[in-house]
């Protein structure tokens, strides 16, 4: 698999009265990491804004193997581009997040589209963002959705 990594510190707000990574941090973990790599690809948030195109995640889906405790300091998030359909409007993508020992601590699927910013419909992706799409690294068993 192709993945794009990204360590991230373990911050309080991360912690939970029980002192593990609570699980809303799983998907912001994630979040943060599939930002980074559309900064890696050329389409930061505002270049998005720009061009009038907004993500929006339909579905989330955790699979939790390991409690990360505040007592790491980091998870190592590997995030995957794990599928589209054919205009690219709607996508998927897979991120393993890691403890700091490299075990898996849960596995975290996202679906999603891209919108138009004022009419709020789901429109394929533009022609220079779709460039870039299909030329992302992309994970072994990329899905057509």
């Amino acid at each position: 698999m192709i993945a794009f990594k990204k360590v991230i510190e373990i911050r309080w707000l991360d912690i939970d009265v029980q002192q593990h990574v609570t699980r809303t941090a799983y998907i912001n973990f994630s979040a943060e990491t599939w930002l980074n790599w559309m900064r890696s690809i050329g389409y930061p948030v505002n270049k998005l804004a720009d061009i009038g195109l907004n993500a929006v995640v339909i579905k989330d889906e955790i699979e939790y193997h390991r409690e990360i405790l505040s007592t790491e300091e980091q998870v190592i998030v590997e995030l995957m581009f794990a599928g589209a359909n054919k205009d690219y409007s709607r996508w998927k993508f897979i991120s393993h997040l890691y403890k700091a020992d490299n075990k898996l601590a849960a596995k975290h699927t996202t679906y999603g589209a891209w919108i138009d910013a004022n009419t709020r419909k789901v429109v394929p992706a533009p022609t220079d963002f779709l460039k870039c799409l299909v030329a992302a690294p992309k994970m072994y068993e990329f899905e057509i959705l």
